[in-house]
Protein backbone atom coordinates (compact mmCIF):
# COMPACT_ATOMS: atom_id res chain seq x y z
CA UNK A 1 0.00 0.00 0.00
CA UNK A 2 0.99 3.63 -0.45
CA UNK A 3 4.43 4.44 0.87
CA UNK A 4 5.53 0.93 1.87
CA UNK A 5 7.28 0.00 -1.37
CA UNK A 6 8.99 3.37 -1.47
CA UNK A 7 10.14 3.03 2.13
CA UNK A 8 11.65 -0.39 1.40
CA UNK A 9 13.20 0.57 -1.92
CA UNK A 10 14.75 3.74 -0.58
CA UNK A 11 15.85 2.66 2.88
CA UNK A 12 19.17 4.05 4.07
CA UNK A 13 21.38 3.54 7.06
CA UNK A 14 20.70 5.78 10.07
CA UNK A 15 23.64 7.67 11.48
CA UNK A 16 23.79 10.03 14.47
CA UNK A 17 23.40 13.45 12.88
CA UNK A 18 20.69 15.28 14.83
CA UNK A 19 17.94 17.09 12.97
CA UNK A 20 18.11 20.58 14.45
CA UNK A 21 15.08 21.53 16.51
CA UNK A 22 13.35 18.17 16.07
CA UNK A 23 15.87 15.65 17.37
CA UNK A 24 15.94 12.94 14.70
CA UNK A 25 18.85 10.87 13.43
CA UNK A 26 19.50 11.14 9.76
CA UNK A 27 20.95 9.37 6.74
CA UNK A 28 21.61 10.48 3.20
CA UNK A 29 18.84 10.56 0.62
CA UNK A 30 19.89 8.74 -2.55
CA UNK A 31 19.53 10.47 -5.90
CA UNK A 32 17.29 7.62 -7.03
CA UNK A 33 14.62 8.94 -4.66
CA UNK A 34 13.82 11.52 -7.32
CA UNK A 35 11.83 8.74 -9.00
CA UNK A 36 9.80 7.92 -5.90
CA UNK A 37 7.51 10.92 -6.37
CA UNK A 38 5.32 11.32 -3.29
CA UNK A 39 6.42 8.15 -1.53
CA UNK A 40 9.66 9.62 -0.26
CA UNK A 41 7.64 12.31 1.57
CA UNK A 42 5.27 9.92 3.38
CA UNK A 43 5.64 10.22 7.15
CA UNK A 44 6.57 6.83 8.63
CA UNK A 45 6.68 5.93 12.28
CA UNK A 46 10.30 5.41 13.36
CA UNK A 47 10.12 3.48 16.65
CA UNK A 48 13.86 3.73 17.23
CA UNK A 49 13.60 7.51 17.05
CA UNK A 50 10.16 7.93 18.61
CA UNK A 51 8.91 10.16 15.77
CA UNK A 52 7.19 9.95 12.40
CA UNK A 53 9.45 11.25 9.65
CA UNK A 54 9.70 11.04 5.88
CA UNK A 55 12.48 9.21 4.08
CA UNK A 56 13.33 12.56 2.50
CA UNK A 57 14.10 13.99 5.95
CA UNK A 58 16.95 11.60 6.55
CA UNK A 59 20.17 13.63 6.75
CA UNK A 60 18.26 16.76 5.70
CA UNK A 61 19.73 18.74 8.60
CA UNK A 62 23.22 18.25 7.16
CA UNK A 63 22.31 18.74 3.50
CA UNK A 64 23.49 21.76 1.58
CA UNK A 65 20.84 24.30 0.69
CA UNK A 66 20.78 26.02 -2.72
CA UNK A 67 22.37 29.44 -2.95
CA UNK A 68 19.43 31.00 -4.82
CA UNK A 69 15.85 30.16 -5.76
CA UNK A 70 13.67 31.95 -8.27
CA UNK A 71 10.66 31.03 -6.17
CA UNK A 72 10.98 29.81 -2.59
CA UNK A 73 8.25 28.38 -0.40
CA UNK A 74 8.66 28.20 3.36
CA UNK A 75 6.28 25.64 4.85
CA UNK A 76 5.33 22.40 3.05
CA UNK A 77 1.66 22.38 4.00
CA UNK A 78 -1.26 22.68 1.60
CA UNK A 79 -0.60 26.28 0.51
CA UNK A 80 3.13 25.84 0.09
CA UNK A 81 3.05 22.56 -1.80
CA UNK A 82 0.21 23.80 -3.99
CA UNK A 83 1.92 27.06 -4.95
CA UNK A 84 5.16 25.27 -5.82
CA UNK A 85 3.28 22.66 -7.86
CA UNK A 86 1.18 25.23 -9.74
CA UNK A 87 4.26 27.20 -10.74
CA UNK A 88 6.67 24.34 -11.48
CA UNK A 89 4.38 21.58 -12.78
CA UNK A 90 0.83 22.69 -13.52
CA UNK A 91 1.78 25.79 -15.53
CA UNK A 92 5.58 25.41 -15.89
CA UNK A 93 5.72 29.18 -15.47
CA UNK A 94 8.83 28.85 -13.31
CA UNK A 95 11.62 26.40 -14.09
CA UNK A 96 11.16 23.58 -11.57
CA UNK A 97 14.88 23.40 -10.90
CA UNK A 98 14.75 26.91 -9.42
CA UNK A 99 11.69 26.28 -7.22
CA UNK A 100 12.58 25.49 -3.60
CA UNK A 101 10.40 24.29 -0.73
CA UNK A 102 11.66 24.52 2.85
CA UNK A 103 10.01 22.78 5.80
CA UNK A 104 10.97 22.94 9.48
CA UNK A 105 9.67 19.47 10.34
CA UNK A 106 10.91 16.07 9.30
CA UNK A 107 7.76 15.54 7.28
CA UNK A 108 5.44 17.54 5.02
CA UNK A 109 1.82 18.54 5.50
CA UNK A 110 1.76 20.70 8.63
CA UNK A 111 -1.48 19.88 10.46
CA UNK A 112 -2.22 17.40 7.66
CA UNK A 113 -0.36 14.51 9.27
CA UNK A 114 -0.79 11.09 7.62
CA UNK A 115 1.20 8.45 9.50
CA UNK A 116 2.34 5.16 7.94
CA UNK A 117 4.07 2.17 9.49
CA UNK A 118 2.40 2.33 12.91
CA UNK A 119 2.55 -0.75 15.15
CA UNK A 120 -0.36 -3.13 14.38
CA UNK A 121 -1.61 -0.94 11.52
CA UNK A 122 0.35 -2.95 8.91
CA UNK A 123 0.06 -1.05 5.62
CA UNK A 124 -2.83 1.18 6.69
CA UNK A 125 -2.34 4.92 7.19
CA UNK A 126 -4.05 7.04 9.80
CA UNK A 127 -4.62 10.78 9.73
CA UNK A 128 -3.95 12.32 13.13
CA UNK A 129 -4.76 15.80 11.80
CA UNK A 130 -6.90 17.14 8.94
CA UNK A 131 -8.19 14.39 6.70
CA UNK A 132 -11.19 15.12 4.43
CA UNK A 133 -12.79 17.54 1.96
CA UNK A 134 -16.35 18.35 0.93
CA UNK A 135 -17.75 18.40 -2.62
CA UNK A 136 -18.54 22.12 -2.36
CA UNK A 137 -14.86 22.82 -1.67
CA UNK A 138 -13.98 22.87 -5.33
CA UNK A 139 -10.29 23.64 -5.01
CA UNK A 140 -9.26 20.54 -3.02
CA UNK A 141 -11.96 18.44 -4.71
CA UNK A 142 -11.00 19.28 -8.30
CA UNK A 143 -7.31 19.16 -7.43
CA UNK A 144 -7.61 15.63 -6.02
CA UNK A 145 -10.03 14.31 -8.63
CA UNK A 146 -9.11 16.07 -11.87
CA UNK A 147 -5.53 17.26 -11.54
CA UNK A 148 -3.84 14.62 -9.38
CA UNK A 149 -6.38 11.88 -10.21
CA UNK A 150 -6.21 10.27 -6.79
CA UNK A 151 -8.80 7.63 -5.83
CA UNK A 152 -11.25 8.67 -3.11
CA UNK A 153 -13.89 7.15 -0.88
CA UNK A 154 -16.85 8.61 0.98
CA UNK A 155 -15.89 9.48 4.53
CA UNK A 156 -19.25 8.36 5.91
CA UNK A 157 -20.39 4.75 5.90
CA UNK A 158 -22.13 4.06 2.56
CA UNK A 159 -21.98 7.77 1.65
CA UNK A 160 -24.55 8.71 4.28
CA UNK A 161 -23.90 12.45 3.70
CA UNK A 162 -23.64 13.12 7.42
CA UNK A 163 -20.39 15.05 7.24
CA UNK A 164 -21.61 18.40 8.54
CA UNK A 165 -24.74 18.00 6.44
CA UNK A 166 -23.05 16.95 3.23
CA UNK A 167 -20.71 14.31 1.78
CA UNK A 168 -17.03 14.33 2.64
CA UNK A 169 -14.31 12.37 0.87
CA UNK A 170 -10.95 10.90 1.82
CA UNK A 171 -8.12 9.70 -0.39
CA UNK A 172 -8.49 5.92 -0.43
CA UNK A 173 -6.19 2.93 -0.35
CA UNK A 174 -6.63 -0.63 -1.62
CA UNK A 175 -8.82 -1.44 1.41
CA UNK A 176 -11.21 1.43 0.72
CA UNK A 177 -9.81 3.30 3.71
CA UNK A 178 -8.17 6.67 4.06
CA UNK A 179 -4.70 6.49 2.47
CA UNK A 180 -3.86 9.82 4.09
CA UNK A 181 -4.92 13.34 3.18
CA UNK A 182 -1.22 14.18 2.95
CA UNK A 183 -1.09 11.95 -0.14
CA UNK A 184 -2.12 14.92 -2.27
CA UNK A 185 0.61 17.11 -0.75
CA UNK A 186 3.20 14.35 -1.08
CA UNK A 187 2.19 13.77 -4.71
CA UNK A 188 2.49 17.45 -5.63
CA UNK A 189 5.91 17.73 -4.02
CA UNK A 190 7.01 14.49 -5.67
CA UNK A 191 6.06 15.93 -9.06
CA UNK A 192 7.98 19.12 -8.29
CA UNK A 193 11.04 17.01 -7.45
CA UNK A 194 10.68 14.94 -10.61
CA UNK A 195 10.30 18.06 -12.77
CA UNK A 196 13.36 19.67 -11.16
CA UNK A 197 15.81 17.10 -12.49
CA UNK A 198 19.08 16.40 -10.62
CA UNK A 199 19.33 17.96 -7.21
CA UNK A 200 16.73 18.58 -4.58
CA UNK A 201 13.77 20.95 -4.56
CA UNK A 202 12.20 20.04 -1.21
CA UNK A 203 14.32 20.59 1.90
CA UNK A 204 13.10 19.20 5.21
CA UNK A 205 14.48 20.06 8.65
CA UNK A 206 15.07 23.63 7.46
CA UNK A 207 13.83 25.96 10.21
CA UNK A 208 13.50 29.58 9.14
CA UNK A 209 14.82 32.03 11.73
CA UNK A 210 14.95 35.34 9.87
CA UNK A 211 14.17 37.13 6.60
CA UNK A 212 16.38 39.91 5.32
CA UNK A 213 16.54 42.10 2.25
CA UNK A 214 18.85 40.81 -0.50
CA UNK A 215 19.43 43.72 -2.86
CA UNK A 216 22.31 41.94 -4.59
CA UNK A 217 19.84 39.26 -5.73
CA UNK A 218 17.23 41.77 -6.89
CA UNK A 219 15.42 44.89 -5.75
CA UNK A 220 12.50 42.92 -4.30
CA UNK A 221 14.47 39.78 -3.33
CA UNK A 222 14.85 38.28 0.13
CA UNK A 223 17.47 36.35 2.04
CA UNK A 224 16.09 33.43 4.04
CA UNK A 225 18.19 32.52 7.07
CA UNK A 226 17.75 29.07 8.59
CA UNK A 227 18.83 27.48 11.86
CA UNK A 228 22.55 26.83 11.90
CA UNK A 229 23.28 29.94 9.87
CA UNK A 230 22.49 28.51 6.45
CA UNK A 231 20.99 31.07 4.08
CA UNK A 232 19.33 31.21 0.66
CA UNK A 233 18.42 34.18 -1.52
CA UNK A 234 15.11 34.12 -3.38
CA UNK A 235 13.61 36.37 -6.02
CA UNK A 236 10.12 35.61 -4.74
CA UNK A 237 9.00 33.99 -1.47
CA UNK A 238 5.71 32.47 -0.30
CA UNK A 239 5.41 31.96 3.45
CA UNK A 240 3.10 29.08 4.28
CA UNK A 241 3.60 29.71 7.99
CA UNK A 242 1.14 29.87 10.88
CA UNK A 243 1.05 32.91 13.12
CA UNK A 244 3.16 31.16 15.79
CA UNK A 245 6.03 30.43 13.41
CA UNK A 246 6.06 34.05 12.25
CA UNK A 247 6.11 35.21 15.87
CA UNK A 248 9.27 33.16 16.47
CA UNK A 249 11.18 34.85 13.65
CA UNK A 250 13.95 37.25 14.61
CA UNK A 251 12.67 40.71 15.51
CA UNK A 252 15.09 42.02 12.87
CA UNK A 253 13.27 40.16 10.09
CA UNK A 254 12.00 42.46 7.36
CA UNK A 255 8.54 40.90 7.72
CA UNK A 256 8.34 42.12 11.31
CA UNK A 257 10.64 45.13 11.35
CA UNK A 258 9.63 46.78 8.06
CA UNK A 259 5.92 46.02 7.86
CA UNK A 260 3.21 48.51 8.73
CA UNK A 261 1.54 48.64 12.12
CA UNK A 262 -1.62 47.23 10.52
CA UNK A 263 0.25 44.20 9.15
CA UNK A 264 2.02 43.54 12.43
CA UNK A 265 -1.31 43.68 14.27
CA UNK A 266 -2.93 41.23 11.84
CA UNK A 267 -0.02 38.80 11.97
CA UNK A 268 -0.77 38.38 15.67
CA UNK A 269 -4.56 38.59 15.35
CA UNK A 270 -5.05 34.84 15.23
CA UNK A 271 -6.89 32.82 17.83
CA UNK A 272 -5.90 29.16 18.00
CA UNK A 273 -8.16 26.29 19.04
CA UNK A 274 -6.14 23.47 20.66
CA UNK A 275 -7.25 20.05 19.40
CA UNK A 276 -6.50 16.42 20.10
CA UNK A 277 -7.18 13.30 18.03
CA UNK A 278 -6.94 9.72 19.32
CA UNK A 279 -7.23 6.30 17.63
CA UNK A 280 -7.13 2.82 19.17
CA UNK A 281 -6.21 -0.25 17.10
CA UNK A 282 -8.01 -3.50 17.95
CA UNK A 283 -7.19 -6.86 16.40
CA UNK A 284 -10.94 -7.45 16.58
CA UNK A 285 -12.82 -4.30 15.54
CA UNK A 286 -15.57 -5.14 18.03
CA UNK A 287 -17.73 -2.05 17.37
CA UNK A 288 -18.33 -3.33 13.82
CA UNK A 289 -17.77 -7.10 14.17
CA UNK A 290 -19.84 -7.54 17.37
CA UNK A 291 -22.19 -4.54 17.37
CA UNK A 292 -22.48 -3.60 13.70
CA UNK A 293 -21.80 0.06 14.51
CA UNK A 294 -20.61 1.52 11.22
CA UNK A 295 -21.79 5.14 11.44
CA UNK A 296 -22.38 7.76 14.10
CA UNK A 297 -20.71 9.48 17.03
CA UNK A 298 -20.30 8.66 20.71
CA UNK A 299 -19.17 10.56 23.79
CA UNK A 300 -18.42 9.85 27.42
CA UNK A 301 -17.00 11.93 30.25
CA UNK A 302 -14.90 9.71 32.48
CA UNK A 303 -12.37 10.04 35.28
CA UNK A 304 -9.83 8.55 32.88
CA UNK A 305 -9.71 8.90 29.10
CA UNK A 306 -12.54 11.11 27.74
CA UNK A 307 -14.38 9.89 24.64
CA UNK A 308 -15.63 11.89 21.66
CA UNK A 309 -15.31 9.66 18.64
CA UNK A 310 -16.96 8.31 15.49
CA UNK A 311 -17.59 4.70 14.51
CA UNK A 312 -17.08 5.39 10.79
CA UNK A 313 -13.70 7.04 11.29
CA UNK A 314 -10.65 4.79 11.29
CA UNK A 315 -9.07 2.29 8.88
CA UNK A 316 -10.04 -1.39 8.90
CA UNK A 317 -8.93 -4.64 7.26
CA UNK A 318 -11.72 -7.15 6.68
CA UNK A 319 -10.80 -10.71 5.70
CA UNK A 320 -13.18 -12.38 3.24
CA UNK A 321 -11.20 -15.51 2.38
CA UNK A 322 -7.80 -17.05 1.70
CA UNK A 323 -5.83 -17.32 -1.50
CA UNK A 324 -4.17 -20.49 -2.77
CA UNK A 325 -1.11 -19.77 -0.64
CA UNK A 326 -3.26 -19.44 2.46
CA UNK A 327 -2.77 -15.69 2.77
CA UNK A 328 -5.77 -13.55 3.68
CA UNK A 329 -7.89 -11.88 1.00
CA UNK A 330 -9.28 -8.51 2.04
CA UNK A 331 -12.62 -7.05 1.05
CA UNK A 332 -11.62 -3.57 -0.11
CA UNK A 333 -14.30 -2.08 2.15
CA UNK A 334 -15.55 -2.21 5.72
CA UNK A 335 -18.04 -4.98 6.50
CA UNK A 336 -20.61 -4.92 9.28
CA UNK A 337 -20.28 -8.06 11.46
CA UNK A 338 -17.28 -9.10 9.35
CA UNK A 339 -13.90 -10.55 10.21
CA UNK A 340 -12.19 -7.19 10.67
CA UNK A 341 -9.38 -5.59 12.58
CA UNK A 342 -9.00 -1.85 12.69
CA UNK A 343 -8.72 1.50 14.40
CA UNK A 344 -11.52 3.38 16.11
CA UNK A 345 -11.52 7.14 16.46
CA UNK A 346 -11.69 7.46 20.23
CA UNK A 347 -11.53 11.24 20.51
CA UNK A 348 -11.43 14.22 18.17
CA UNK A 349 -12.20 17.57 19.69
CA UNK A 350 -10.99 20.36 21.93
CA UNK A 351 -7.81 19.46 23.79
CA UNK A 352 -8.26 17.76 27.17
CA UNK A 353 -5.72 17.73 30.03
CA UNK A 354 -5.76 13.92 30.18
CA UNK A 355 -4.36 13.66 26.63
CA UNK A 356 -2.33 16.89 26.67
CA UNK A 357 -0.06 15.58 29.43
CA UNK A 358 1.07 12.79 27.09
CA UNK A 359 2.58 15.12 24.49
CA UNK A 360 6.32 14.31 24.23
CA UNK A 361 7.36 17.89 23.43
CA UNK A 362 5.91 21.13 22.01
CA UNK A 363 7.64 20.28 18.73
CA UNK A 364 6.21 16.76 18.52
CA UNK A 365 2.40 16.39 18.42
CA UNK A 366 2.42 12.60 17.91
CA UNK A 367 2.34 10.03 20.73
CA UNK A 368 2.29 6.28 20.05
CA UNK A 369 1.57 3.78 22.85
CA UNK A 370 2.07 0.09 22.13
CA UNK A 371 0.77 -2.75 24.27
CA UNK A 372 3.44 -4.87 25.91
CA UNK A 373 6.10 -2.16 26.09
CA UNK A 374 7.86 -1.33 29.32
CA UNK A 375 6.42 2.19 29.41
CA UNK A 376 4.07 2.69 32.36
CA UNK A 377 2.53 5.74 30.66
CA UNK A 378 1.75 3.68 27.53
CA UNK A 379 0.18 0.90 29.58
CA UNK A 380 -1.89 3.44 31.52
CA UNK A 381 -3.13 5.12 28.34
CA UNK A 382 -4.09 1.84 26.68
CA UNK A 383 -5.80 0.62 29.84
CA UNK A 384 -7.72 3.87 30.37
CA UNK A 385 -8.90 4.10 26.75
CA UNK A 386 -10.06 0.49 26.76
CA UNK A 387 -11.83 0.83 30.12
CA UNK A 388 -13.65 3.95 28.94
CA UNK A 389 -14.78 2.28 25.71
CA UNK A 390 -15.96 -0.85 27.49
CA UNK A 391 -17.91 1.17 30.06
CA UNK A 392 -19.51 3.28 27.34
CA UNK A 393 -20.58 0.22 25.34
CA UNK A 394 -21.29 -2.23 28.18
CA UNK A 395 -25.05 -2.37 27.55
CA UNK A 396 -24.66 -2.80 23.78
CA UNK A 397 -22.08 -5.55 24.26
CA UNK A 398 -24.27 -7.32 26.80
CA UNK A 399 -27.22 -7.19 24.38
CA UNK A 400 -24.99 -8.82 21.78
CA UNK A 401 -24.01 -11.53 24.26
CA UNK A 402 -20.46 -10.25 24.66
CA UNK A 403 -18.91 -9.70 28.06
CA UNK A 404 -16.72 -6.57 28.12
CA UNK A 405 -14.01 -8.64 29.79
CA UNK A 406 -13.89 -10.88 26.73
CA UNK A 407 -12.79 -7.99 24.51
CA UNK A 408 -9.01 -7.75 24.36
CA UNK A 409 -7.47 -4.30 24.89
CA UNK A 410 -6.13 -2.36 21.90
CA UNK A 411 -2.68 -3.17 20.61
CA UNK A 412 -1.84 0.45 19.90
CA UNK A 413 -3.19 3.86 20.84
CA UNK A 414 -2.14 6.82 18.67
CA UNK A 415 -2.81 10.41 19.60
CA UNK A 416 -1.85 13.86 18.37
CA UNK A 417 -1.97 17.03 20.45
CA UNK A 418 -2.34 20.18 18.39
CA UNK A 419 -1.63 22.81 21.01
CA UNK A 420 -2.14 26.58 20.83
CA UNK A 421 1.56 27.20 21.49
CA UNK A 422 2.82 24.79 18.81
CA UNK A 423 5.63 26.57 16.99
CA UNK A 424 5.24 25.04 13.54
CA UNK A 425 2.07 22.94 13.75
CA UNK A 426 -0.36 24.54 16.21
CA UNK A 427 -4.09 23.88 16.52
CA UNK A 428 -6.77 25.36 14.28
CA UNK A 429 -6.08 29.05 13.73
CA UNK A 430 -8.64 31.72 12.86
CA UNK A 431 -7.84 35.26 11.76
CA UNK A 432 -9.76 37.89 13.70
CA UNK A 433 -10.37 39.90 10.56
CA UNK A 434 -12.04 39.93 7.16
CA UNK A 435 -11.20 39.57 3.48
CA UNK A 436 -9.74 43.08 3.22
CA UNK A 437 -7.33 42.11 6.00
CA UNK A 438 -6.37 38.98 4.08
CA UNK A 439 -5.70 41.14 1.02
CA UNK A 440 -3.27 43.20 3.08
CA UNK A 441 -1.57 40.12 4.53
CA UNK A 442 -1.06 38.21 1.30
CA UNK A 443 1.60 40.77 0.26
CA UNK A 444 2.59 42.25 3.61
CA UNK A 445 5.54 44.31 2.31
CA UNK A 446 4.77 46.22 -0.91
CA UNK A 447 8.47 46.72 -1.72
CA UNK A 448 9.32 42.99 -1.54
CA UNK A 449 8.10 39.98 -3.52
CA UNK A 450 7.12 38.30 -0.27
CA UNK A 451 3.71 36.63 0.02
CA UNK A 452 1.72 34.91 2.74
CA UNK A 453 -0.82 32.07 2.55
CA UNK A 454 -1.75 29.81 5.45
CA UNK A 455 -4.81 28.30 7.08
CA UNK A 456 -4.37 30.67 10.04
CA UNK A 457 -5.16 33.57 7.71
CA UNK A 458 -7.24 31.69 5.12
CA UNK A 459 -10.82 31.99 3.93
CA UNK A 460 -12.28 28.96 5.74
CA UNK A 461 -11.30 28.16 9.31
CA UNK A 462 -10.30 24.58 10.02
CA UNK A 463 -10.35 23.39 6.39
CA UNK A 464 -7.55 23.06 3.86
CA UNK A 465 -9.86 24.70 1.32
CA UNK A 466 -9.34 28.08 3.00
CA UNK A 467 -5.57 27.81 2.82
CA UNK A 468 -5.63 26.66 -0.80
CA UNK A 469 -7.93 29.52 -1.82
CA UNK A 470 -5.54 32.04 -0.27
CA UNK A 471 -2.61 30.49 -2.16
CA UNK A 472 -4.55 30.62 -5.43
CA UNK A 473 -5.44 34.27 -4.77
CA UNK A 474 -1.72 35.05 -4.40
CA UNK A 475 -1.01 33.26 -7.68
CA UNK A 476 -3.85 35.09 -9.47
CA UNK A 477 -3.59 38.61 -8.05
CA UNK A 478 0.13 38.93 -7.31
CA UNK A 479 1.82 36.64 -9.83
CA UNK A 480 -0.64 36.80 -12.73
CA UNK A 481 -1.16 33.06 -13.13
CA UNK A 482 -4.17 32.02 -15.24
CA UNK A 483 -7.01 29.99 -13.79
CA UNK A 484 -6.29 26.26 -13.39
CA UNK A 485 -7.70 24.37 -16.37
CA UNK A 486 -8.94 21.60 -14.11
CA UNK A 487 -10.80 23.87 -11.64
CA UNK A 488 -14.50 24.70 -11.86
CA UNK A 489 -14.57 28.05 -13.69
CA UNK A 490 -17.57 29.50 -11.89
CA UNK A 491 -16.10 28.68 -8.49
CA UNK A 492 -12.80 30.28 -9.50
CA UNK A 493 -14.48 33.52 -10.56
CA UNK A 494 -16.54 33.75 -7.37
CA UNK A 495 -14.08 32.48 -4.79
CA UNK A 496 -10.75 33.69 -6.19
CA UNK A 497 -11.07 36.51 -8.72
CA UNK A 498 -13.92 38.28 -6.90
CA UNK A 499 -12.11 38.29 -3.56
CA UNK A 500 -10.47 41.65 -2.75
Amino acid sequence: ILGNAHAQAHACTLRPAALRGVGLHMCMLAAADKLALGGTFSARWRPDLGVAAADAALSAADADLPKHCSFAVVGAGWSGAYAAWRLAVDTSSVNASSVCVFEANGRVGGRIFSVHGLPSFADLAVDVGGYRFQTRQRLPADLVWSALKLPTQCYDWECAAKCEGTTCYVVKDAFGNNAGYATAIETMLGQVEAAGGPGRQVHLAARLTSIEAAPAAGRAASRLIFAGGRSVTASKVLLNLPSNAIEYLSRDSTLLGSSSAAVRRLLGAVTTIPMVKVYAWYDDAWWSTKLGLMEGAFTAATDGAPLEGRYHDGPQRCVVGRDTAGDPVYSGKKIAYGNCSGALEVYYGIARPYYAKLMPSPLQPLTVATRGTSSLAAAQLIGDVHAALMARHAKALASAGVAPGAVSPPQTVVLANWISAGRYTPGIGRLLGGDLDRALLRKPLPEYDLFLANQDFGYETGWAAGSLAMAEKVLQAELGLPAPRWLDAEWYEKRVVAEP
